[in-house]
């Protein structure tokens, strides 16, 4: 991603800090900054650093407690959008002024594309720092202001093989990052839809369990089993249950089948989801992974996957941050 020519425009700085446009143009006005199309009068767009700093000083970012940092999005299935989700959440909030660490965990590297990298490239994963311990410092790949990426490709495949053979198979992970998670403000991991020793791993590690749900009726019997197998995995692994959200995902408004997963999701599990909310299917979703920018960067002012994302953007930092004073 090229942080010098892709910026934020007022409007979106401006959603991203819930205040009014007008806030921000007088804080661009008295503070002088400067947009990167300074050629343009109207849509003029701020670096991602200067939105970062717009931002933390509007907001006044420093003077919260981080009270649950690490995160992990999850499910059985492939193609219920965890990625993309995950990828999002993670852009919007280190734009936020937050430093955020984003570990790609699937060996189809989606995370990492998203993120700019071409994975037939030959960088270092989470498989050189676990297993072969190299620094930290090598692996990780910064993205822009705010944001670092351990990446992955198909290495990770010989990862599962190297944590059968120790005796801590599920606490490597903790282990390895115990000291480098105190660097950040938040983490997110995105996992692979596997049941696996990797994914144990990072289940063990995390926080907070995000489970990405397609608002169809079929989701709801993998969701089942998911919830199941999380439940038995705590159990045999003598570990403290994590905090579970469930984002439904590719909500429709004009699909009966749609209206029917919510209803049920509600009734089922209603009390991980939050109240009247789905993230509405959209293209600027798979536009966002194809050309590796955050839906800030590019999408328009009507978009509904903006709209959607700051939503649940907003949600967390209400529920994981408390404000100090």
């Amino acid at each position: 991603m090229d942080s010098e020519k892709d910026g934020l425009v007022q409007r979106t700085i401006a959603r991203l800090c819930n205040v009014s446009p007008t806030t921000v143009s007088r804080y661009v006005s008295s503070n002088k900054v400067t947009p990167i199309n300074p050629q343009v009068y109207k849509n003029q767009r701020f670096s991602i650093f200067d939105a970062r700093e717009i931002i933390q000083n509007i907001t006044i970012k420093n003077n919260v407690d981080i009270l649950k940092k690490k995160f992990a999005f999850y499910n059985f299935k492939g193609g219920v959008g965890k990625t993309s989700i995950c990828y999002q959440i993670a852009t919007h909030i280190s734009m936020m002024g937050y430093n955020t660490l984003l570990i790609d965990a699937d060996p189809q590297a989606h995370l990492s594309t998203s993120c700019g990298l071409k994975t037939d490239s030959n960088y270092l994963t989470i498989y050189d720092f676990i297993v072969k311990d190299i620094p930290f410092d090598d692996v990780k790949q910064e993205i822009y202001t705010g944001l670092e990426l351990i990446p992955a490709n198909l290495s990770l495949t010989r990862l599962e093989d190297d944590l059968s053979k120790l005796n801590k198979k599920i606490e490597i992970f903790s282990d390895k990052l115990s000291e480098i998670e105190k660097k950040y403000d938040f983490i997110f991991i995105d996992t692979n839809p596997t049941i696996s020793l990797l994914n144990r791993n990072v289940i063990t590690f995390s926080d907070v369990i995000n489970i990405v749900c397609e608002t169809q009726p079929y989701s709801l019997n993998g969701l089942k089993l998911l919830m199941e197998d999380l439940e038995k995995f705590y159990d045999h692994a003598d570990i403290k249950p994590k905090e579970i959200n469930i984002i439904p995902n590719k909500y429709e408004d004009r699909a009966s089948s749609s209206a029917e997963a919510m209803t049920a999701l509600r009734d089922y599990y209603g009390k991980y989801i939050k109240p009247d909310f789905a993230i509405r299917k959209s293209e600027d979703i798979n536009i966002s992974a194809k050309i590796g920018k955050p839906l800030a960067l590019f999408a328009k002012k009507n978009s509904i996957a903006l709209e959607d994302i700051i939503e649940l953007l907003h949600y967390f930092l209400e529920k994981y941050t408390k404000p100090i004073g």
